[in-house]
């Protein structure tokens, strides 16, 4: 999985998106790619027999477009555990977020992440498997 601003790039860089898929290929063409669903990076993947897996993110923010808010941006990284896990079950279960403006947009994942760089995140991280324990999702390994 690509991390930060290339993370973000390729979500919407067909160009770059390509670039990293075929990086991918060349070093083993079994190898996943997270990615956001629905993104360039995603489509580039599946263009080239490259499997890709949908994540989605418990403790961020997304846009009506479905991508990630910048965390440039206020609020764009959720603390609250109970909202976090909220989420991640939501997620798992409905296949949809909630917006920064409050609507909806559909984020069908098979993988969810928790940032282990945010401030709490091992209370998030349990706080997320509890509540997907206790909504009955089966946690398995993608690959």
């Amino acid at each position: 999985k690509p991390h930060g601003a290339l993370y973000n790039r390729i979500a919407r860089d067909p160009v770059q998106a390509a670039a990293v898929v075929e990086a991918i290929r060349r070093y083993d063409p079994a190898l996943p790619l997270l990615t956001l669903p629905g993104s360039a990076a995603m489509r580039a993947a599946e263009e080239a027999g490259i499997p890709a897996v949908a994540e989605g993110f418990a403790d961020r923010a997304y846009t009506a477009e479905g991508r990630l808010v910048s965390r440039r941006e206020p609020g764009a990284v959720l603390h609250d555990p109970g909202q976090v896990a909220t989420r991640a079950v939501v997620m798992a279960t409905e296949g949809r977020v909630e917006t920064v403006d409050g609507g909806q947009v559909t984020v069908e994942v098979r993988s969810l992440c928790v940032h282990g760089d945010t401030p709490g995140a091992v209370e998030l991280a349990k706080a997320v498997r509890a509540a997907l324990d206790e909504a009955g999702v089966t946690l398995e390994a993608f690959a």
